[in-house]
Order: C-alpha cells, then sequence, then structure tokens
C-alpha cells in the first residue's frame, strides 16, 4: 500500500472525530489542554491493539489467521481474574497466565501446522471453543481483575507496546526469520524445498500469538477493571481489521509493521469517536467497511517500499 495513503486517512478521520471525544476549541489554551488528555486515551486505548496487530501481522504473513485472539485474550483474562491481587497475583497468577498463552498459542500451531487444518477453520474452532471455556472458568459472574491499574494507562500499557512492537520488530526485521516466514506465506512448497521448517516457523508465531494474548489481557483487564466470559467479544475484528488495513494482504508473504500501526490508530480514534457521539453501535458497520477498504487498497496498491514482498508478478 501507498505510504501516504494511512496517514491522509487517520488525518481526515480525526479532523472529523476528534471535535466529538471531548476536544473543546474555544481557546487555544483549552484545546491544547483537552487535545493532551485525548491522546493520552487514545494511546491507553490502542495499547492493546498494538500489541496484537504485532502478532497478527506475522500470522497473516504465513498466509494464515488467528480468529481466535478475542476470545484467548477473554480466557486468559478469566483466569487471571480468579487469582488475589497484590504478591500472589504475580508469584502465581502471571506464571500460570504464561502456561494457559504457551497452551492456547501451541493447540492453534497444532491444529493448523500438525494437523493441517486450514487456518480460518481451526481458529475459528477455537474462537467458539476458548469463549466456551470462558463461561465455564466464571459463568455469569462480572470478577474484579487483579492486575495493577497503572498496566491500563497510558504510562503502563503505551511503553509496554512501544517496547514490544518497537524491539520486536526491530529485531523481526533484521532477522533471518522474517525471511523464512515470508517465504512460507508466498509459496510453502517452495519454502519446504528450500529447506525452512515450515510447520516450526508456524508454530512459534502462534506461540508468540499466544504470549501477546496474554500481555493484552493484562493491560485491558487493567484499565476496564474487571472482566466476564463475554469481555472483548468482537476484538479480533478490530485486529484484522488494523492489520489488512495496514498493508498486510490476506494472501501472505509480505507484512508491515507500520502500516499495522496506522491501522491500530485509525481503529482507536474510530472507536473513541463512536462513544464520543453516542453511537458506539455503529462500530461493527464502519469495522466491516474498513476490512473492505483494507482489502481493496491491498489488491490495488501491493508491494511498495512499507513492504517486503518475496516475490512480484
Amino acid at each position: 500500500m501507498k505510504p501516504w495513503i494511512l496517514p491522509i486517512l487517520l488525518t481526515i478521520e480525526m479532523l472529523v472525530l476528534v471535535p466529538y471525544s471531548g476536544v473543546r476549541i474555544e481557546s487555544p489554551s483549552i484545546f491544547l489542554n483537552d487535545f493532551g488528555f485525548y491522546l493520552s486515551d487514545l494511546c491507553a486505548t490502542a495499547a492493546p491493539l498494538l500489541i496484537l496487530s504485532f502478532g497478527m501481522t506475522l500470522v497473516l504473513m504465513t498466509a494464515g489467521i488467528d480468529l481466535s485472539i478475542g476470545s484467548m485474550v477473554a480466557l486468559i483474562a478469566c483466569i487471571l481474574s480468579l487469582f488475589d491481587p497484590g504478591l500472589s497475583f504475580w508469584i502465581l497468577g502471571i506464571p500460570c497466565g504464561f502456561l494457559l498463552a504457551i497452551g492456547l498459542g501451541w493447540f492453534n500451531g497444532w491444529l493448523i501446522a500438525g494437523l493441517d487444518i486450514p487456518p480460518i477453520i481451526a481458529t475459528l474452532g477455537t474462537l467458539f471453543f476458548y469463549r466456551g471455556l470462558c463461561e465455564v472458568v466464571i459463568g455469569g459472574r462480572e470478577n474484579i481483575s487483579p492486575a495493577p491499574v497503572w498496566l491500563g494507562d497510558v504510562y503502563g500499557s503505551v511503553p509496554l507496546a512501544i517496547a514490544l512492537t518497537g524491539l520486536g520488530g526491530w529485531y523481526f526485521f533484521k532477522s533471518r526469520w522474517r525471511r523464512e516466514i515470508q517465504m512460507l506465506g508466498g509459496n510453502r512448497i517452495a519454502a519446504r524445498y528450500a529447506g525452512i521448517p515450515v510447520q516450526r516457523r508456524i508454530y512459534e508465531t502462534y506461540l508468540l500469538m499466544g504470549v501477546l494474548a496474554l500481555v493484552a489481557a493484562l493491560c485491558a483487564s487493567a484499565r476496564d477493571g474487571s472482566v466476564k466470559a463475554s469481555w472483548q467479544t468482537g476484538l479480533e475484528l478490530q485486529v484484522i481489521v488494523a492489520v489488512i488495513l495496514g498493508g498486510t494482504p490476506v494472501h501472505g508473504g509480505s507484512g508491515t509493521i507500520r502500516g499495522s500501526l496506522l491501522g491500530v490508530f485509525i481503529i482507536s480514534v474510530l472507536e473513541l469517536g463512536l462513544m464520543g457521539l453516542g453511537k458506539s453501535e455503529l462500530k461493527p458497520l464502519l469495522l466491516g467497511l474498513l476490512l473492505v477498504t483494507g482489502v481493496a487498497l491491498n489488491t490495488h496498491f501491493q508491494f511498495s517500499r512499507w513492504e517486503s514482498p518475496v516475490h512480484k508478478e
């Protein structure tokens, strides 16, 4: 996708929606004060999406998809909500959540790499399976999140998201792993002949998705303060829309972390704007339009300098 398209879309969106998000323009000082609070809220809202979009970008680059990510985040948060806050949460809860995240990611990878089930079918099944486990764990209750509040604000979640996506993205861009994943997504048969361990790379990608789901669950549950079985329903759509809108094609083989970052902020600005307008019910409609828009843009504006294609037709 052309690098100038998303910044223009984001700028237009902010010009239209920011005035409805509590930012007053009565005077320059009032505007700057309100806009500072708005940016803080925007970054804290975007942080969990940004963390997950990093993993989803890699998943899509392998020509896969993870429809279960919303249910995975909810299940991890539901399990963590069973622990008491404080020291016991860090000593017992976090290791338990980490093992669970690894197990959920491994299970998705096993279905796809081990049993050779198409990713869209495998993760659609685990979407319902993990969400059903949320009902088993806490039923109809709404549990208080034991995650510390600072993990959900701009001073906790945002530096964590920047560290994960910034350092992780830098390492990924420089690593051989990136080239192997691109080849895997572009042509799996050629990747096998090139000696790339295809199954291992798929396992690694979905395992990483599980670990990132744990981090996102901590940030989002700390921000919301409570969790329930239906918590974060539809999160997977937001992440997928952000990544596809950011320039990662659904057929795999290439991807862009920077584009996913802009896609996340487009989704977050939309969410805050709809909340300010009192029209949150329009969010699924507009996300669907953005998804179609992202696919169309990727179809007509592929292989820009933001992407690293394996091959060009």
